[in-house]
């Protein structure tokens, strides 16, 4: 954290992600946080807990947690699973988010896929709503051919790049710090170990048809490429957020949530930006009624339509 030893940590490592920390007794993080922060105050340290990890980040003094139970969860519930209802998943994140206290809410790893799950990708192919039933929303289970014979691992078609686009945009404009599992952004795919940790796809390099599965057994061959057009939306929605104060520090409200529908807004001092979802095959019309504003109406595109770059937020001073 500070290699030369002259009390700068510029030239150091910035943060931690402390493995299985629950398998170490709290006190030794609390101890061991306090020193990272006596060499550098600003350290981001992150527990990695599938659970709720208030008392962990809390009583270890880490900055935030791995996403999983209040993000990641949810998340595949409502957008990729299509199981859950967009009024649980808005109790759903309200009542996890809360567990955490304010600052700490801001500064969450919010991820979707890792090095311990399938990918994205792979999982909104192998999307299924009958898994809304469990706590972790079928999260993590029965992801690769090696203990499921039926996962899918062929590539994801238009309607499945779509829904990762949806994904996307609400990871880059919910509350907390979004995290993306590398390759992600490129379009790769796969189930768990060992999919999940294929060579990254350059754009400048070309690479063989995918032919096999993880066990080895034929299936219909897939290009490999890197995806020119996924990586530019996850570059706007990126950058969407660094543009706007309201995104990554401001107040999170919904506004509608209904079926497949899911709107809420950002709002910091005076900048106030809403978000739209629309998981829905037919394209919706809604009516907001704002104190700050007139009514107004909004297209709201579908899945099916696959837009390739975000749209724009709807903003109003």
């Amino acid at each position: 954290m500070d290699p030369d030893g002259d009390g700068d940590p510029s030239d150091g490592i910035d943060g931690w992600r402390l493995d299985v920390t629950n398998e170490v007794p709290v006190g030794f993080w609390a101890d061991w946080n306090a020193y990272v922060r006596e060499l550098n105050p600003n350290a981001y340290t992150v527990t990695e807990l599938w659970q709720d990890a208030s008392e962990m980040i809390v009583q270890g003094g880490f900055s935030a947690t791995m996403n999983y139970y209040a993000f990641a969860f949810p998340v595949k519930a409502f957008l990729i699973d299509f199981g859950l209802e967009a009024p649980e998943f808005a109790r759903l994140l309200d009542e996890r988010r809360n567990r955490y206290p304010v600052a700490v809410q801001y500064a969450m790893q919010n991820l979707i896929d890792s090095h311990d799950t399938d990918r994205l990708a792979s999982m909104i192919v192998n999307r299924d709503p009958a898994d809304v039933h469990r706590e972790q929303f079928g999260y993590d289970r029965d992801n690769s051919p090696r203990h499921n014979p039926d996962y899918d691992v062929q590539a994801p078609d238009a309607t499945d790049r779509a829904i990762q686009r949806l994904v996307a945009l609400f990871q880059m404009t919910y509350v907390g710090a979004p995290m993306i599992y590398y390759g992600t952004e490129a379009g790769m795919w796969g189930a768990d170990d060992p999919d999940d940790r294929k060579p990254m796809v350059w754009p400048e390099l070309t690479y063989a048809d995918e032919a096999s599965d993880p066990l080895g057994r034929p299936r219909r061959p897939d290009p490999v490429r890197f995806d020119s057009t996924l990586f530019r939306f996850y570059r706007q929605a990126i950058a969407l957020r660094k543009q706007s104060a309201a995104l990554r520090r401001g107040t999170f409200e919904v506004l509608v949530a209904d079926g497949g529908l899911f709107v809420f807004r950002r709002a910091l001092a005076d900048e106030q930006v809403l978000v739209a979802l629309n998981r829905e095959e037919n394209a919706r019309e809604v009516a907001l009624s704002l104190p700050e504003a007139e009514r107004f109406q909004v297209r709201l595109a579908t899945v099916s339509e696959a837009m390739p770059s975000p749209p724009q937020p709807i903003r109003f001073a």
